[in-house]
């Protein structure tokens, strides 16, 4: 996706326009792209027009339609590697991992996935801390989070909505387990309660 290139016509009917009007904000140089050849067709990278539709306040879902990315967050490296195996199996997911709680930071702004798995104890930060920064963020307000881990009580779990989570698996987890909770989420409406502030937040 990140490679896609636009014509003025994608464009358009992206943002909600008219050709004409996407071809004036080129040429007004308000939207980064590029001529096919001098006086050629207009072109506009993906990247220009994410940075364009984020500035404009155009809803990015316009955007990335259809594709559905996931961020997974854990700090052992069997769950790195056997969660997007197992998403790969069933599901055309697009999935990022990282092992810090500072790494996910960055790739959920760089990304925006619309699921993010996330291990509890990460070894940097707490990942309840975690998951309020991305609720927190405008762009990833309604991104579905899946909370992780072998090392928690069931008065914690059932903390873990207040934070932000969506869902809860306990580690160990099988496979099928794991598949149907990825799904059950992404076919979650995107209209979302405001979650209660936790006392003393």
């Amino acid at each position: 996706m990140k490679n896609r290139v636009f014509t003025t016509g994608e464009v358009a009917s992206i943002c909600g326009v008219s050709a004409d009007t996407v071809s004036r904000w080129f040429d007004l140089g308000q939207i980064d792209g590029y001529r096919l050849g001098p006086g050629g067709d207009r072109r506009i990278p993906y990247e220009s027009l994410r940075k364009f539709m984020l500035s404009h306040g155009i809803p990015l879902e316009r955007l990335e339609a259809g594709e559905r990315r996931i961020l997974v967050v854990d700090d052992d490296p069997y769950y790195l590697d056997i969660i997007p195996a197992i998403l790969a199996r069933e599901e055309d997911y697009t999935v990022l991992t990282a092992s810090t709680g500072f790494d996910a930071g960055a790739m959920v702004v760089e990304n925006n996935p619309q699921m993010v798995i996330l291990d509890i104890h990460l070894s940097d930060m707490d990942g309840r801390m975690v998951c309020e920064r991305i609720k927190d963020r405008a762009e990833t307000r309604n991104t579905r989070i899946l909370g992780i881990s072998g090392f928690i009580d069931e008065d914690e779990e059932r903390e873990l909505a207040d934070y932000g989570f969506d869902d809860f698996l306990k580690k160990p987890f099988r496979v099928e387990e794991l598949q149907a909770r990825v799904s059950a989420l992404f076919g979650l409406s995107n209209a979302r309660v405001s979650r209660p502030k936790r006392q003393g937040a």
